[in-house]
């Protein structure tokens, strides 16, 4: 049985459109995605690995988008024993370092031999130990093989949060020129996420930013009223309530908190991650008072 979706799946860009509210660039993944999966039957072929790069607040829909894609790509998606999920803090914190960065090369070289194609998501970046993302620079790199193993084929995620603050204000700064959130484009973004993460977290002086290894950095906006409002619509249906009454609405959202700044609450400050338990409590809740 074969594991492995040869073309992208258009489920894929419907799940980003349809599932990730407020996030107008994030079906460029789709195309990004799909053109790296082309080139793989094409004489040409890649010349890299694609490395794409998410950044934002959190609940904001990264790792939604990073669990998207590796569904769109294998049949068992974030389960297929080609793909390899990391977490920054969990993985590489600065105990016994050396040890860790030999361990994630042997790793990494074992699993792309065995498949080139494989999905590397390295989660929570900004928790991880600063020079862990040199170790595999070689591997992101121009390299027909790196220790007899071809990368080229292979697609590297990295997620992290940092970045967050900086894109919502320069997002502020854009509407205040009149420009409408579906009207937002990477170049507004990049230059201030490449200068932020090279100062922070486990991208600090990193030459995957010095070297630009990274092929995407990917801005995910930070969640306005009628999002967050969206998304709590969403967790109330996936929960088996179709039509939440306007007191179980309003109990959602009062875990919600808004910034940046006091003067000017316009984003969620931690978009929609609570509604994941706060919801089921508050359907539990309301469904109690109504059978009292």
């Amino acid at each position: 049985m074969r594991m492995y979706h040869r073309y992208i799946r258009y489920e894929l860009r419907d799940s980003l459109s349809q599932r990730m509210f407020g996030q107008p660039l994030v079906n460029e993944l789709f195309n990004i995605i799909s053109a790296h999966k082309e080139n793989i039957n094409e004489s040409n072929g890649n010349k890299k690995a694609l490395v794409i790069s998410l950044h934002g607040w959190s609940g904001v829909g990264k790792n939604f988008a990073s669990t998207m894609i590796a569904e769109a790509i294998y049949r068992k998606g974030m389960q297929s024993n080609y793909v390899k999920l990391f977490m920054g803090k969990k993985d590489f914190d600065c105990y016994e370092l050396e040890k860790k960065k030999q361990m994630l090369v042997n790793t990494l070289n074992t699993l792309v031999k065995k498949c080139p194609k494989s999905l590397i998501i390295f989660d929570e970046i900004h928790h991880m130990c600063p020079s862990v993302l040199d170790t595999i620079i070689p591997m992101l790199d121009h390299h027909s093989a790196v220790d007899e193993v071809d990368y080229r084929n292979t697609i590297f995620i990295f997620i992290s949060n940092i970045g967050g603050h900086e894109i919502a204000t320069k997002l502020l700064e854009l509407y205040e020129k009149g420009v409408t959130r579906s009207e937002v484009e990477f170049r507004d973004f990049e230059p201030i996420i490449r200068r932020t993460a090279y100062f922070q977290g486990g991208f600090e002086k990193a030459a995957a930013i010095a070297h630009h290894l990274i092929d995407h950095y990917v801005p995910f906006l930070p969640l306005e009223q009628h999002h967050v409002e969206m998304c709590a619509l969403a967790e109330f249906k996936a929960n088996g309530v179709e039509k939440p009454s306007k007191k179980m609405m309003a109990d959602a959202l009062t875990v919600i908190t808004y910034g940046p700044p006091e003067t000017q609450p316009i984003f969620a400050n931690n978009g929609c991650r609570r509604f994941t338990r706060h919801i089921p409590y508050v359907i539990k809740k309301h469904t109690r008072k109504t059978e009292l």
